[in-house]
């Protein structure tokens, strides 16, 4: 069956991949049982914290140089935007990171009588302030509801104005899955923008991350490479030019399973399959098999020795200081994993894994990277992982019963539950740091400065009433 539909919008995923929210158990029991889609997407009574499908679409296409974006909601609906205009981070890495964004501000009336005039209005302010070469329309809740003829007017105003105009379907009632919303918004960008290559491009390799500091556009270069980013700081051009490339590298299933799939299926742009660049192991077979797919193998040898002799001699220092040491891991599904390979490399001991979802296949057909982890870690098998949905009442517990010497997580709000239970906490909200041979030492060197962090964090935990029972927290 075919991965790419040319209709208006991408399925779910709880449909597609038979993603859950909800898992206790071994990381073997959750490889094993997830090859038979045996998992039921359980879902808790009480939840503490959420997050939306739009937001997710937002940050797909908010740093698309050129691009202006139309949230078509409640004015409410817009203000996840605010975080994207990271203007402090911005001057510190030498990113343009501002965005141009408009909300429709749909109202209780527009419910009603409906809004696409405002949506109009909204379309023709966006070209009036910014002048872009794209424009994205964000659809809501309440557009969805009531119906809202998206596509329509996104046709209008696209032969009026002579520029793309991309509706995205990213209503945050229609899937329990926030990552849902990277697919909405990356068959948004397939359907509209994506364009048959008249020649390949041999030498281009299509990189499918996350914001954040780019640490791989100088690695690929050393192999007489050039990457192609998506989303974040692409040009409409580099969008149009992702069918062209040779492979497509990606660095978490959970936003690129659905892209990578359709571009091979589509365009016969080759999947590097190999685990990505977390690790040492893991970044030698990444660069291999994209040599082997550009026919750049000897460059890419020379690379890889290359780096080798850089960091090994700090690389065996920080693997004896932090040799068995216990890490407990939580981050977005795929990243989980991927940074539970790193920690191992470094030769400490991963506790426990939450992963903020699972989905049980990916669009792809290959496998995940769960079933990855333990090709190469056996020792994983055992591990147990705790599958939670942002639940800082669940997830706490889980942290505290492991007793981990390091927490390692992805989102700013889970380091004050790691301080709050006197844990040393080390925040990879820049996902690019710990890429490739630079990044493991990055990692080691961070995990020893937290660890002498501990007596700090001990005495604030000694200080701090956690806001959960002893019921809740003993059962």
């Amino acid at each position: 069956m075919a991965v790419f539909k040319n209709t208006a919008e991408v399925g779910i995923r709880e449909n597609r991949l038979s993603a859950i929210q909800f898992y206790d158990g071994t990381l073997k029991d959750l490889v094993d049982q997830s090859k038979e889609k045996k998992l039921s997407n359980k879902c808790g009574s009480y939840e503490q914290c959420g997050i939306c499908a739009q937001e997710n679409a937002l940050s797909m296409v908010a740093w698309i140089k050129g691009a202006a974006v139309i949230n078509h909601a409640p004015v409410g609906c817009g203000l996840c935007g605010i975080q994207y205009a990271d203007k402090p981070r911005s001057d510190t890495l030498g990113q343009d990171r501002h965005i141009w964004q408009i909300i429709s501000n749909i109202d209780e009336n527009d419910t009603i009588y409906g809004a696409s005039e405002k949506l109009r209005k909204a379309i023709d302010e966006a070209d009036k302030r910014f002048n872009p070469t794209v424009t994205f329309i964000l659809s809501s809740c309440v557009g969805g509801i009531i119906g809202e003829d998206l596509e329509s007017i996104a046709n209008e105003a696209e032969e009026k104005y002579g520029y793309p105009i991309v509706p995205i379907y990213c209503e945050g009632f229609k899937s329990k899955m926030w990552s849902s919303g990277f697919d909405a918004g990356y068959h948004g960008i397939l359907r509209k923008l994506v364009k048959k290559p008249e020649k390949k491009q041999v030498d281009l390799v299509n990189i499918i991350n996350f914001i954040g500091d780019d640490r791989l556009k100088t690695l690929l270069e050393k192999a007489d490479l050039r990457a192609n980013y998506a989303t974040a700081f692409s040009t409409l051009e580099d969008l149009q030019n992702l069918a062209a490339a040779a492979c497509t590298v990606t660095f978490c299933d959970t936003l690129s399973t659905y892209v990578s799939a359709v571009l091979e299926e589509q365009y016969d742009v080759k999947r590097v399959t190999s685990p990505p660049p977390f690790g040492v192991k893991w970044t030698d077979d990444w660069l291999t098999e994209i040599g082997e797919i550009t026919g750049h193998q000897k460059q890419v040898a020379e690379v890889i020795k290359e780096e080798h002799e850089k960091i090994d001699a700090e690389l065996e220092y920080l693997r004896s200081e932090l040799k068995g040491k216990k890490v407990y891991v939580m981050s977005g599904d795929t990243f989980a994993f991927q940074l539970a390979n790193i920690v191992a490399d470094l030769g400490m001991e991963v506790v426990g894994i939450s992963p903020l979802h699972h989905d049980q296949k990916l669009d792809d057909g290959d496998i995940g990277a769960p079933e990855k982890l333990i090709k190469v870690q056996k020792a994983f098998e055992d591990v147990p992982v705790h599958v939670c949905p942002r639940q800082p009442y669940v997830a706490l517990k889980h942290i505290k019963e492991a007793k981990p010497d390091i927490l390692i997580c992805r989102h700013n709000g889970v380091v004050a539950m790691g301080i709050m239970l006197g844990i040393p906490t080390l925040v990879e909200g820049n996902r690019n740091f710990s890429i490739a041979y630079d990044g493991i030492i990055s990692l080691g060197r961070r995990a020893l400065k937290a660890l002498k962090t501990r007596r700090f964090v001990e005495n604030i935990a000694e200080h701090v009433e956690l806001p959960y029972t002893d019921w809740w927290l003993d059962q």
